[in-house]
């Protein structure tokens, strides 16, 4: 069944990415118990700012050339003039980065932290991802995740631990050393001096590439019109104390957001390979239990999976239980993510783009929308059930799309 190949292929992506994901957790506890908990919240909001300008660096491009080029992207004129374009956005974005830290961020506890991490941007450890994806280098993938790994845990602890590192911009600062190694194995093994040339013919596939990414830009921009938007309002409306209990929970909603996309990739591996116009219900059934058994201790119990994962987080009776709270509430998100998985994938293969642009923008405007409306009518208890409105509503919109143009099969 073609359910367990993509959830095969997800899952091998996914151990792959866990790696530094659970050397990252460790380090969280790590950076939660030097910051203490509201410093780590005030730091929460600036991870959060980083990965939306890394969506802003990124501008669809992965997905558009796992779409449209596959393994072609990784040879020829065709690879360089990629890989010319993938560093022309990233050098944007850093700039953009930095005037956002001075007009938006100039007064916040993360200020000097955002300047340090737009560095970082040209700097990702990820950034040849795409690389050994579309090449299938399944084994460069690996020994640059592990050695992503071995750098980071390294760097960290002695940064945490050893030095007892406490403020947000050095934590930074040890964050982007960290990453230097795996950026420099992905440049020895897809970096030319062929890069260095750009003529006509660059620009032009510049121009070409960045309209043809725009909707898929649309779509991972306004993903983080969904959860990051409940951090935000709770950052701006809720208590300093509530900010720090929300942003635990958050971390671990959008741990495993993340792996959930390594999902839709599987996914779309498996789709070019069929013919098949309809869409599975039963196979969408088996992915959604199977993304409900593994996250069910989020919402069963929420209180041992924050002192499990956050062992050394500095928590109180009162930290502990709002943020359990959270967690139960937010992880609802996945069970909806799981749903629409399928839909996502479908529409992506069939560059449907523009119209699932569309969708996904709708509603993410309806979900701040919602969140405002909750920080403003309610008390901050309701931000975390009113984060989950835009989740609700994109997959009911998803899923009337696809039952209305009978795209469902048992």
């Amino acid at each position: 069944m073609q359910v367990f190949k993509n959830i095969k292929i997800g899952v091998f992506i996914s151990l792959v990415n866990i790696l530094i994901q659970g050397v990252s957790v460790l380090v969280q506890n790590l950076v939660a118990r030097n910051l203490g908990a509201v410093d780590f919240g005030y730091f929460g909001v600036l991870q959060t700012d980083y990965t939306v300008f890394c969506a802003i660096a990124d501008f669809g491009m992965a997905t558009l050339i796992l779409a449209y080029f596959g393994k072609r992207a990784t040879e020829g004129g065709l690879f360089t003039s990629v890989l010319q374009l993938r560093l022309a956005m990233t050098a944007l974005t850093a700039a953009a980065m930095v005037i956002f830290a001075f007009t938006v961020r100039r007064d916040h506890p993360a200020f000097a932290g955002e300047l340090v991490l737009a560095l970082g941007l040209l700097f990702q450890h990820a950034f040849f991802d795409w690389f050994f994806i579309c090449g299938n280098f399944w084994k460069k993938l690996l020994i640059s995740k592990v050695l992503h790994t071995i750098s980071y845990t390294v760097v960290m602890i002695v940064a945490l631990h050893v030095f007892r590192v406490d403020s947000i911009p050095a934590i930074a600062l040890a964050m982007v050393a960290a990453a230097l190694p795996a950026f420099g194995f992905g440049v020895r093994q897809a970096f030319t001096s062929k890069v260095l040339r750009i003529g006509n013919h660059t620009l032009k596939f510049f121009r070409l590439m960045l309209k043809s990414a725009s909707p898929y830009a649309v779509a991972s921009i306004a993903s983080f019109a969904y959860l990051p938007v409940g951090l935000y309002t709770v950052a701006h409306y809720a208590p300093d104390s509530f900010l720090a209990s929300y942003n635990f929970a958050h971390k671990l909603i959008i741990l495993a957001s993340g792996l959930m996309v390594h999902f839709i990739s599987s996914s779309l591996i498996t789709l070019h390979q069929t013919d098949s116009r309809k869409l599975s219900i039963r196979d969408q059934a088996i992915f959604t239990l199977f993304i409900v058994a593994v996250s069910s201790p989020f919402w069963l119990f929420p209180e041992w999976a924050l002192r499990i994962i956050f062992f050394a987080a500095p928590w109180t009776d009162n930290l502990l239980s709002a943020s359990s709270y959270c967690l139960r509430i937010l992880s609802a998100s996945l069970v909806l993510q799981a749903m629409r998985m399928g839909m996502i994938s479908t529409m992506l293969k069939e560059k449907r783009t523009w119209l699932y642009g569309l969708f996904i923008s709708a509603c993410g405007v309806a979900n701040i929308a919602a969140c405002i409306f909750a920080a403003h009518a309610f008390n901050e208890a309701c931000i975390p059930l009113f984060t989950l409105s835009g989740d609700l509503l994109l997959t009911l919109v998803l899923a009337a799309y696809f039952l209305k143009n009978r795209r469902f099969t048992l």
